[in-house]
């Protein structure tokens, strides 16, 4: 079976190739529909991703956490995967005229229509992708991933060019999922048709629906910004908010989900194994902080420049709110691996039950601000408030279930809270004696990322972060000093780590 590290480089290459399309989409897509537009498409698809829940119903985790998996329990997640789906789009595709009539747009009623068609084509794709990553697939999972990424990428802006508005989103996405499906089933080394049963759904069902109830109201509190905002405020000002999120989400989509497609195979396996769970959890959160904080930091340092390269300068209002989803993401930093240990350790109970006390709790939040304020601000503001609320809450419940050792983890995140201060550092400088406060333009933020990062290694390892024992850091370490041998000195390594490893 291939190993923990090398599935997570290949994870890293997807999420990161699926960045490099992802920005290319959105800045030809921000170009060609309005905010209105996409406004329209982010309601329609947060509706749906509730929907979309219910479809997957858990049989992805269901399928990789299983200790004795057989064919019988394959087929019959593939059998309530299809019935499911079936019901779904019938629903969702009668009842697309009403919400049409609840937003008093019409278009919403097609959009919601050619969006439920992905109803029909994920089954197809998600036990696929499931048995691949339980056998930790991902070099083939990569390829596939993005080559579905840029077929969807370029149907939708060719659509978008022949002015099928905000349509080309929804079929860009159809598009995407196709080639999923077809592709991760062509690459699996056991590709025969999988006929579906349903012999096993018991089992399925018990696990299913204690991530369905916790997905459905995750879903809803998720896309609650969108409902909400695009109800009292308006289409445009949903796109608004909804770029701000997007832009700083684009970690949290891309990199946090590389990690944990990889941590949850990871951890099931480790626990299979009768290994200490404490020691790799906080290994994970350690490395995970040393990225996003950094991250974090440089996005609200420019977050107008960023938003004008990749959406031009119609998209400025929305700079004001990303520096606080930044705080936010800065937060969930800390704990978003948290119920990922609980369902690999097989306390799927545990995770569904906390999602279903904190996500009510966010939808509530943004619903109330949002109604009393009638403003964006006040939606932004209520999303940092639960991430104020839920860090804590999260802690205590994965300390019931795996004994936090709070050194440890302390020492993780003050190691963390180092390389991102010493990261920002010069470019803080820079933003307050040279530019000014003004906005930078792109060739400055490229030239200052790339200072970021060649400060991040060399703090990596100034301050002794754990990471500086990662084969992957040791390896760039090894071609940057090749390339300028003088900051060997800068790059200092314990005397017991095997460079050469």
């Amino acid at each position: 079976m291939p190993s923990v590290y090398r599935s997570l480089v290949f994870s890293f290459i997807e999420k990161f190739a699926l960045i490099g399309v992802t920005l290319v989409s959105y800045v030809l897509i921000a170009r060609l529909l309005t905010p209105e537009e996409i406004g329209i498409y982010s309601v329609a698809a947060a509706l749906i991703a509730i929907g979309q829940v219910v479809r997957e119903f858990g049989v992805g985790n269901f399928l990789i956490q299983e200790k004795n998996l057989t064919k019988d329990h394959i087929r019959t997640a593939f059998g309530v995967s299809l019935l499911i789906s079936g019901v779904l789009f019938l629903m969702v595709a009668a009842g697309a005229p009403l919400v049409g009539d609840f937003y008093k747009d019409q278009r919403m009623t097609m959009i919601v229509r050619i969006i439920a068609l992905n109803f029909l084509v994920m089954p197809f794709c998600s036990i696929s992708i499931a048995l691949l990553r339980r056998d930790m697939q991902f070099g083939k999972l990569t390829s596939v991933n993005v080559v579905a990424a840029v077929i969807g990428t370029a149907a939708t802006l060719g659509l978008a060019f022949a002015k099928f508005g905000p349509q080309s989103l929804a079929w860009g996405a159809i598009a995407a999922n196709l080639v999923t499906g077809i592709g991760a089933w062509t690459v699996r080394t056991d590709n025969k048709l999988i006929s579906p049963s349903l012999s096993e759904w018991r089992k399925v069902l018990t696990f299913g629906s204690q991530s369905a109830a916790a997905g459905i109201i995750t879903s809803v509190a998720m896309g609650m910004n969108d409902l909400t905002v695009g109800r009292v405020l308006g289409f445009a000002p949903a796109a608004i908010i909804s770029r701000a999120n997007g832009l700083v989400g684009m970690f949290n989509q891309q990199v946090m989900d590389a990690i944990r497609s990889v941590a949850l195979p990871a951890f099931a396996r480790a626990h299979r194994q009768n290994q200490p769970m404490e020691p790799i959890y906080v290994t994970s959160v350690t490395a995970v902080t040393a990225i996003a904080w950094p991250f974090y930091g440089f996005v609200a340092l420019h977050a107008t420049g960023i938003l004008r390269i990749m959406f031009g300068t119609q998209w400025d209002e929305s700079a004001v709110f990303v520096p606080i989803f930044c705080l936010c993401g800065i937060l969930s930093s800390t704990y978003n691996l948290a119920l990922t240990l609980a369902v690999a350790i097989g306390r799927n109970d545990v995770a569904s039950r906390t999602d279903l006390i904190m996500q009510p709790l966010r939808a509530i939040i943004i619903v109330i601000a949002v109604l009393m304020f009638k403003s964006l601000e006040a939606a932004a503001w209520a999303t940092l408030v639960f991430n104020l609320i839920g860090a804590p809450y999260i802690f205590f419940v994965k300390n019931k279930l795996v004994h936090t050792d709070a050194v440890a983890m302390w020492y993780g995140l003050i190691s963390s809270l180092k390389v991102a201060v010493t990261c920002m550092a010069i470019p803080i400088l820079l933003q307050i004696f040279i530019y000014n406060s003004q906005v930078v333009g792109a060739t400055n933020i490229l030239l200052q990322a790339l200072l970021v990062a060649l400060v991040w290694l060399i703090s990596i390892f100034w301050h002794g972060h754990p990471l500086c024992k990662d084969k992957t850091v040791l390896r760039l370490r090894k071609k940057v000093i090749a390339i300028m041998p003088q900051l060997d000195w800068l790059l200092p390594i314990d005397a017991s780590v095997n460079v050469d490893d």
